[in-house]
């Protein structure tokens, strides 16, 4: 099975059985938008921090399913995270999103791992369908590393933060295997090889929180 990025790990979770993020899971769409500015971040060209996004190199060759979003965030100053959340996520345009859906979606295709389909009202839209491939490789590296003795990286307990904000985990795991998974996170970023992955979980959070209250501002 070819590698995934982060992005793309989370969208074949993410995907709902027409292959969109519908924007009646907000949630789901904001932590796609997290995860690729997680993926920069762990690739040294993004610093990132609660009220701001700011670039601080060129995007790597081989990355352009993050190209839309890097053209975004490359402006010469830093971005606010409100500005971020309402370009992708609160705009009645959803042109940026979208764009950054069918980037990412496209690579999938490209690596076999998902399928075209036609979605959207007027069927004008596209769907990237996971292969069932793809979404057990994902959920069989997330078991192998929390739920049993491997050894946890960033990008796998980034990934687990971002499907349990999304309200994608209970669709893959029990409960208790949840329990178990948030236990171990917990732990790694008590440790000093858990900072990064304890920044990336503030990132999200910080996100999520954004999102919330501008939920609140908008009722």
């Amino acid at each position: 099975m070819k590698d995934m990025t982060l992005i793309e790990q989370y969208m074949v979770c993410a995907a709902d059985e027409k292959g969109r993020i519908s924007s009646f899971n907000r949630e789901r769409q904001v932590c796609l938008v997290a995860a690729g500015l997680l993926q920069m971040q762990m690739e040294g060209i993004l610093e990132i921090d609660e009220k701001a996004v700011t670039v601080t190199g060129a995007l790597p060759e081989g990355m352009t399913r993050l190209a839309s979003l890097y053209r975004f965030l490359d402006q010469g100053s830093p971005v606010k995270m409100e500005r971020i959340l309402s370009e992708y996520n609160f705009s009645l345009n959803d042109k940026r999103l979208c764009e950054l859906m069918e980037d990412v979606g496209g690579s999938l295709v490209k690596m076999g791992l998902a399928r075209e389909a036609k979605t959207g009202f007027f069927g004008d839209r596209k769907g990237f369908i996971p292969e069932r491939e793809a979404i057990h490789g994902v959920i069989d590296m997330v078991r192998a590393e929390l739920l049993e003795d491997g050894e946890i990286t960033e990008d796998v307990a980034a990934l687990v933060v971002l499907l349990e904000r999304g309200k994608c985990l209970k669709t893959y795991f029990s409960e208790f295997e949840r329990r178990e998974m948030q236990e171990k996170i917990d732990r790694i970023s008590d440790t000093p090889k858990g900072r990064m992955v304890r920044k990336m979980v503030e990132t999200i959070d910080d996100m999520m929180g954004a999102f919330v209250t501008s939920l609140m501002l908008l009722s």
